[in-house]
C-alpha cells in the first residue's frame, strides 16, 4: 500500500487516523508514504509506516522518487494530495488500484472517492481527517472516528529536556504559543504574538514559551528582543531552532496551546492538550483540532471569509479576517482557560 501526501505539516499529522485504520484492516501489509523533504519527521514517529519515500526537489529528486515508487511495487496507491506531481507518482507506482478524490482532475485513478460529506452522510462541513478517511472507506476499509495520537520518542524527550534546562525554563505549568504559519491569511501579525507572550507572562504564574523551528532564528531573535523590553515578562521564554520531533514533544508538556491554523493546533490534538486557535481565512470546520478540546477565535460577519488564505480580496481592508482579531480578546480567552474557565468542548464527530 502506498500513500502519497507530499507536503503541509498539518495535513501530514492528520493522516495518522487513516494510517492506523488501514493497518488495523490489513496488519500484515507493508505501508509506504511518499512525502517531500522535511515532512517525514512526523511519519517517523508512527510505527505503522514501514517505508518513507522522499520526493526531492528538481529533476534529480523527481527521478529518484519515481524510481523508489516503482521499486516499492505497490498493489494499492492512494493519492491524499491531489496535485499533478502526486498524481504522476500515483500512476508511476504501477498499482492495480489507484484511489483519488472525485474532485481531483487527473485521469490516473480507477477508484474515485466521493466527498466525505456525501459518503458518511454528514449534516455539516467535513473535517480534513474525514476527507482522508473517505479515500479508504471507498475501498472498504473500516474508518472509525478516532483521535489523533503521536508518541514522544525517548530520545526526543531527552533532547527537549536538555534544551529546556539550558534555556532556564522551569518545571510546572506551561502555555505554549505557536506564532508562525505558512499562509498570510492564517498569520496573526507576528509582533502581536510577541506582545501576547509578554502580557501573558506578566499575568500568569506559569511559564510562557515561544518556540521557533530551524530557519526561524531571525524571528526568534526579534521575539527575544521584544520580550526583554517588557519588565513583567520574566516568565516568557523564546526557544530557537527546535526540530519537529522536539516541537511535538514540547506540545505534549503544555497546559494550553495557543496557535493559529497551523501545525500547533494539530500537535495539541495529537497529545490531548486543549487549544485556543486563531482562525482567519481558512475554515475552522475543516481544520479545527480533531476530537480535542478547543475554542476558535475568529472575526465574525465577514462576507469574504473563509477564502483559503492565499490572496486577499477583502472589501474591508487587507486580511481583515486575521488582522482584525483583538489582542485583548485573545489574552482574556487564554487567561480564562488557564484559570480553569473552559469555554471549549470535546468534538466527537
Amino acid at each position: 500500500m502506498l500513500f502519497v501526501r507530499l507536503r503541509r505539516f498539518g495535513d501530514t499529522i492528520v493522516m495518522a487516523p487513516a494510517i492506523r485504520a488501514f493497518k488495523a484492516w490489513a496488519p500484515h501489509a507493508q505501508l509506504g508514504v511518499v512525502v517531500q523533504p522535511g515532512y517525514d519527521a512526523f511519519l517517523r514517529m508512527l510505527p505503522e509506516v514501514g517505508e518513507i519515500v522522499i520526493a526531492g526537489k528538481g529533476p534529480r529528486g523527481a527521478a529518484r522518487a519515481l524510481a523508489a515508487v516503482r521499486a516499492f511495487d505497490a498493489d494499492l496507491a492512494v493519492d491524499f494530495h491531489g496535485n499533478l506531481r502526486a498524481a504522476l507518482l500515483t500512476r508511476a507506482s504501477g498499482a492495480a488500484v489507484r484511489v483519488g478524490e472525485e474532485r481531483f482532475h487527473w485521469p490516473v485513478y480507477n477508484v474515485r472517492a466521493p466527498h466525505a460529506e456525501i459518503l458518511f452522510g454528514l449534516k455539516r462541513r467535513s473535517h480534513t481527517v474525514e476527507n482522508q478517511l473517505a479515500l479508504l472507506a471507498t475501498i472498504g476499509v473500516p474508518t472509525p472516528a478516532e483521535p489523533l495520537a503521536l508518541p514522544v520518542l525517548p530520545e526526543d524527550g531527552r533532547a527537549l529536556a536538555a534544551r529546556l534546562a539550558a534555556g532556564g525554563v522551569p518545571e510546572g505549568p506551561r502555555c505554549i504559543l505557536f506564532a508562525t504559519t505558512t499562509l498570510r491569511g492564517k498569520q496573526w501579525p507576528i509582533e502581536r504574538w510577541f506582545t501576547l507572550a509578554a502580557r501573558l507572562a506578566g499575568a500568569w504564574d506559569g511559564a510562557v514559551l515561544l518556540p521557533f523551528a530551524p530557519g526561524e532564528e531571525a524571528l526568534a531573535a526579534r521575539a527575544a528582543a521584544h520580550i526583554s523590553g517588557a519588565p513583567a515578562a520574566i516568565g516568557a521564554h523564546v526557544l530557537a531552532g527546535l526540530p519537529l520531533p522536539e516541537l511535538s514533544a514540547l506540545a505534549a508538556t503544555a497546559a494550553l496551546v495557543v496557535t493559529q491554523d497551523s501545525v500547533g493546533a494539530h500537535l495539541a490534538a495529537a497529545h490531548g492538550v486543549p487549544a485556543v486557535v486563531l482562525f482567519g481565512a481558512t475554515d475552522p470546520a475543516e481544520y479545527h483540532p480533531w476530537m480535542a478540546e478547543h475554542v476558535v477565535l475568529r472575526v465574525g460577519g465577514l462576507c469574504c471569509s473563509p477564502c483559503g488564505g492565499r490572496d486577499c480580496r477583502s472589501p474591508y481592508y487587507p486580511w481583515a479576517c486575521i488582522d482584525g482579531l483583538d489582542e485583548d480578546v485573545v489574552l482574556e480567552t487564554v487567561l480564562a482557560w488557564l484559570g480553569s474557565e473552559r469555554p471549549g468542548r470535546h468534538r466527537v464527530p
